[in-house]
């Protein structure tokens, strides 16, 4: 663990040299620092950073033993470095990476839900970093005997982000195309087989673009996590799933009185899982994995599994979930 750390803090280093030379936002440092030693050549433009900062990049950057640092470990000092990048930028807490655990979770349910056996379209519209798609997608393929079926998309309307997620999908040997856009616009791909998100939390400022919604608001701006499961369903491929973390609020406090009747007649249920409270600071940030299947292709409506993760302080929370999903999975009707 020791080394670990120091290995941690030469890459802080590297980074933090970067920036004060490029005079430029921590994300911005971060991607070019490790697109410097993946390509292992520094990048100069215009002349900065100058002759002095190369020469003293180069050396820290000879220190690290890049190529001998396995791919876990980079993967691991990345992530931590993101989020390091989110908070010195003062980034939206939107822009947080995902819990690993809960991108366990929602791999748990894909597995029984999705055929492995073909390629899968997989698409986060609120990619951000990346983590809770590249996450899911290891797990999956993990399980699947390393097998590589899937197809990834993603779309932000950050390019930082953007720049972070690329970085991410090449250290996890994964490939993905990536697109710059409002995901509330027409979206760039083809409907998809599988829709994976953390939704983003919070209002959205194009009224103009929200009238096309149902799930707009009559007065004021719309909440865009609405407006996101409403583009997504619009977007998946008949008889295709959805994976979404979202605000508990929406399937269970006052907004679900419209909400809830939408959904049901757009999609079937098929799983709505609380998370565990003390995840979260107070129960208005409480999340949920809701699982929806888009009509079509032989869906049909079956018992919905309605649980609660345990608190994740407790050891086998994972695998007591893991426990129930499979018994609902046993009893369904196929």
């Amino acid at each position: 663990m020791k080394n670990f750390e120091k290995l941690f803090n030469q890459f802080l280093t590297c980074v933090d040299t970067l920036r004060t030379a490029l005079n430029v936002s921590y994300a911005e440092a971060l991607t070019e620092t490790f697109d410097n030693l993946e390509t292992g050549k520094i990048k100069v433009e215009m002349g900065a950073p100058d002759k002095e900062t190369v020469a003293k990049l180069s050396t820290m950057y000879g220190e690290l033993n890049y190529e001998k640092i396995p791919r876990k470990d980079k993967v691991l000092i990345f992530n931590y470095l993101t989020l390091k990048a989110i908070t010195e930028d003062r980034r939206n807490v939107n822009q947080m990476p995902t819990p690993p655990v809960l991108a366990t979770a929602t791999a748990l349910v894909m597995q029984k839900l999705l055929d492995m056996n073909k390629e899968l379209e997989i698409v986060d519209p609120a990619l951000g970093t990346g983590s809770l798609l590249y996450s899911v997608v290891n797990q999956l393929k993990s399980e699947n005997h390393s097998k590589n079926n899937f197809k990834l998309a993603g779309i932000d309307n950050d390019e930082d982000m953007l720049n972070i997620a690329d970085i991410g999908a090449h250290l996890n040997d994964l490939k993905i195309d990536l697109y710059c856009q409002d995901a509330m616009s027409s979206w760039m791909i083809q409907p998809a087989d599988a829709i994976i998100s953390d939704l983003p939390i919070g209002y959205y400022p194009l009224d103009n673009n929200s009238k096309q919604f149902d799930l707009k608001n009559e007065k004021g701006h719309s909440f865009a996590h609405f407006l996101f499961v409403e583009q997504i369903v619009k977007n998946l491929k008949a008889g295709a799933y959805a994976f979404l973390l979202v605000p508990t609020g929406m399937l269970s406090g006052k907004d679900r009185s419209k909400f809830m009747p939408w959904l049901t007649k757009k999609v079937y249920l098929n799983a709505i899982i609380d998370l565990p409270d003390d995840m979260f600071r107070n129960k208005f940030n409480q999340k949920s994995l809701l699982v929806l299947q888009n009509h079509g292709e032989n869906a049909q409506a079956r018992d919905v599994f309605l649980t609660k993760l345990g608190s994740l302080k407790k050891e086998d929370s994972l695998v007591e979930f893991n426990l129930k999903l499979n018994e609902w999975y046993t009893n369904l009707d196929y």
